[in-house]
């Protein structure tokens, strides 16, 4: 009497399933990876714009004087960026007369124009700043 031996080993569908299963995990893996990379990307960016924005916006009252007007520049090739500054009235509804204040505020807004890829991106930052009226001025 022969006894059949049994063969070990995996059948040709068990493999290809094998395979179909570790090409949809790769893949998979594969675009997870390219997303963080494009988040990665994304986030550089922004936190560079900010940067940007926070020397500019530091500049003011320090290397520059803040007054009234509009003004522009570049950053480096592909950043530039616009300033405007007007006088900000503040919202009052009281019985005083308000003719006179020790501090004037000034609306600063900073937009910050990216060119990426032939898109164009602008971010807008807007503060108040505060300064000293000259009242030799509104004297004459």
């Amino acid at each position: 009497m022969r006894v059949a031996k049994k063969q070990n080993g995996f059948t040709l569908l068990e493999v290809l399933i094998a395979f179909t299963m570790l090409a949809v995990i790769f893949a998979t893996t594969m675009e997870i990876i390219a997303g963080s990379a494009r988040n990665t990307r994304k986030a550089s960016d922004n936190t560079m714009v900010a940067l940007y924005a926070q020397s500019k916006l530091d500049e003011l009252g320090l290397l520059e004087k803040l007054e009234e007007g509009s003004s522009d520049g570049d950053f480096d090739d592909n950043t530039s960026w616009s300033l405007d500054v007007v006088p900000f009235d503040v919202p009052y509804e009281g019985d005083v007369n308000q003719d006179f204040s020790v501090v004037e505020l000034m609306e600063v807004t900073l937009v910050v124009t990216t060119q990426r890829g032939g898109r164009q991106r602008h971010t807008e930052f807007k503060t108040l700043r505060a300064i000293t009226p000259d009242f030799s001025q509104r004297r004459k």
